[in-house]
């Protein structure tokens, strides 16, 4: 199991979760997120809160995914970071059948006491309307 590891930056926290889940770590990736913390997926729903993230990011593992986090801009006010960049996602699907994506992300990160953790995750950019 990876060791927690101290996220100082928006930078270091990506790469951190990518290797999380690279490692097939969930636990570890998961405790690099808020406790009310959200993905929005790409028609506008979203999966809330630790317990439904964590499921979202076993089946990543479950999937045989492997994760690339490409950090373009990071924009810091006080102890919020938006980060943009794109997420390269390597795998297979539901079926076992490969499959890779690339998709433009963005993510909220707040920073507390032990570092910055993801607040809001939009791993397909942000949908329309």
């Amino acid at each position: 199991m990876l060791a927690p590891v101290p996220t100082e930056t928006p930078e270091e926290l990506a790469a951190t979760f990518a290797a999380a889940i690279n490692a097939g770590e969930v636990q570890a990736a998961v405790e690099l997120w808020t406790d009310d913390a959200m993905i929005v997926q790409p028609d506008g729903d979203t999966v809330r809160g630790k317990p439904a993230v964590a499921a979202a990011l076993q089946t990543l593992v479950d999937n045989s995914v492997r994760m690339e986090i490409d950090v373009s801009n990071v924009f810091v006010g006080g102890d919020v970071a938006i980060v943009a960049g794109a997420l390269t996602l390597n795998g297979t699907n539901g079926a076992k059948e490969p499959f890779a994506q690339r998709s433009s992300s963005v993510v909220v990160y707040i920073r507390g006491g032990d570092g910055w953790r993801i607040a809001i995750d939009a791993p397909w950019g942000l949908p329309p309307g």
